[in-house]
């Protein structure tokens, strides 16, 4: 491959639907929690808006890119894997 994007793993709250339709009472529905979602992929860009990573990669295309708006992320590991010398 002529690219090396690092691969990452982000740690972020997302926005969701919490109802299909008629849902709970206004009652019930003052109870919610915010999904924390967990995403692993090479590192495309990084800006102080967000970063951009993706699932799959060729040495002239991307699949399955997803941008993460900085104030959403709680955490990006680094180095989450090391391609190995020697190895394809």
């Amino acid at each position: 491959m002529k690219h090396k994007f690092p691969i990452v793993k982000v740690v972020w709250e997302d926005a969701c639907h919490d109802t299909l339709g008629w849902g709970d009472s206004p009652e019930k529905a003052k109870e919610f929690q915010v999904p924390l979602v967990v995403s692993i992929g090479f590192l495309l860009a990084e800006s102080k808006q967000g970063v951009k990573i993706c699932q799959s990669l060729t040495d002239d295309a991307i699949a399955q890119s997803l941008v993460i708006p900085r104030k959403m992320i709680q955490s990006i590991e680094r180095g989450v894997w090391c391609e190995k010398k020697g190895r394809r």
